[in-house]
């Protein structure tokens, strides 16, 4: 009876030491706080996410003149009201960048040669640029990802770059599903149901934030090699969207101050204002997937410690050859002299630290002292000697 109260009490002890290590403790959301402000500034958060401000609005009338092509030929199917509602939304889209003038003489014309049945040259044209332009900002949403998650090394350029146009490509199919449900949705709803009326409006802006949040929480998913539990999405999701909503809703305020009265910009402050708001957007994409990032280093899965260890075992097999070829080119010139050279031990310390990025991080004293040692084996559970952050460079240190 008493081997048996022990088994039963080791073995609680042990269910209640694997849940604590899962979970935070007491003072670790300052820690993932801290290490998530370390990753922003880190891996160029801010200047990532103007880049792919640039590429989206560079691909944004493309887009837009692709998908109303894709609208006139759909108009059989959506209807002809329904096509007519797009058109006045895009226009409205349009008036809100751009002058009156320019969109009743240049954008009116262009739409609506568009939904007629644009020829296929033009309407082909339009589709490449779309596709080239908004891949490639897609394309840095997946790196930016990836290199946060200390997994770039998994994924080649040409798997990143087919990712990004099959996401991209999605992205296009969902916008074009979605976007007649948005726009002509509501007065369907009213039609069929006259009650809603009064109280419908209440649900379309928590629907758009729902959906946003799962479209935001995909693309995590997508970019990340390795395959986690969906749900380890959505704190960074959440996160983006609240940090977009505040960040549109100060942007909005700022615009109203700078350029509600007249402005040095001139017709330029509509495509800036658009520009801004694109960065603010991508900025909380990214800052919401560097807060997944280190959520996961923290508290890793199985697979993502494994891929981790595999990583670092191939920056230690690297540094380790390096180490070997400069010592071979010192015997083949007879360079002599241990004491004016490093030792091999300090040689494959420092290539560890190089390869690893590890240099000027915390803990670089302990990591120089195992910096010679082979990492983790896979499997681990990402607590080895070799432990990596989720930025794609190795913790010197244990795990958090």
């Amino acid at each position: 009876m008493w081997a048996w109260w022990s088994r039963t009490a080791e073995a609680a002890r042990a269910r209640a030491a694997a849940w604590r290590a899962r979970h935070p403790v007491p003072g670790a959301l300052a820690v993932l706080l801290t290490r998530t402000v370390r990753s922003v500034s880190r891996t160029r958060v801010v200047g990532l996410a103007a880049e792919s401000a640039f590429f989206s609005l560079l691909s944004l009338p493309a887009l837009l003149l692709g998908l109303v092509g894709t609208l006139g030929h759909m108009e059989p199917v959506l209807g002809s009201d329904t096509v007519r509602e797009i058109r006045g939304w895009m226009l409205g889209l349009a008036a809100s960048v751009l002058t009156s003038d320019t969109v009743g003489s240049l954008v009116a014309p262009l739409v609506d040669e568009f939904l007629d049945g644009a020829q296929g040259g033009m309407l082909s044209v339009t589709f490449v640029v779309s596709l080239w332009s908004g891949s490639r900002a897609m394309n840095v949403f997946i790196d930016a990802i990836t290199i946060a998650y200390g997994l770039d090394e998994l994924r080649g350029y040409m798997g990143r770059r087919v990712l990004a146009l099959v996401a991209y490509l999605g992205g296009l199919l969902f916008a074009l599903l979605v976007l007649p449900a948005l726009v002509a949705g509501p007065d369907v709803v009213h039609r069929l149901l006259p009650a809603t009326v009064g109280y419908l409006h209440l649900l379309y802006w928590p629907l758009v934030c729902v959906l946003s949040t799962l479209a935001v929480a995909m693309l995590y998913m997508l970019s990340t090699p390795v395959r986690t539990p969906p749900w380890r999405y959505l704190p960074g999701a959440v996160a983006a969207m609240l940090i977009l909503l505040v960040g549109s809703a100060v942007l909005r305020v700022y615009l109203d101050a700078s350029f509600g009265q007249v402005t040095i910009y001139g017709s330029l402050a509509a495509p800036i204002a658009v520009l801004v708001w694109l960065w603010v957007m991508a900025l909380a994409v990214l800052i919401g997937s560097a807060l997944n990032a280190e959520t996961d280093a923290m508290w890793p899965t199985p697979r993502t410690a494994a891929a981790r260890a595999r990583i670092a075992a191939r920056r230690h097999e690297r540094a380790r050859r390096m180490v070997e070829r400069r010592e071979a080119a010192l015997q083949a010139t007879g360079a002599p002299g241990d004491a004016l050279v490093e030792t091999s031990a300090e040689m494959a310390a420092r290539m560890w630290r190089r390869l690893s990025w590890g240099e000027g991080r915390d803990g670089e004293e302990s990591g120089e002292a195992r910096a010679d040692a082979p990492p983790a084996e896979p499997g681990d559970g990402g607590h080895g000697p070799a432990h990596p952050r989720g930025d794609g460079r190795q913790e010197p240190g244990a795990s958090s």
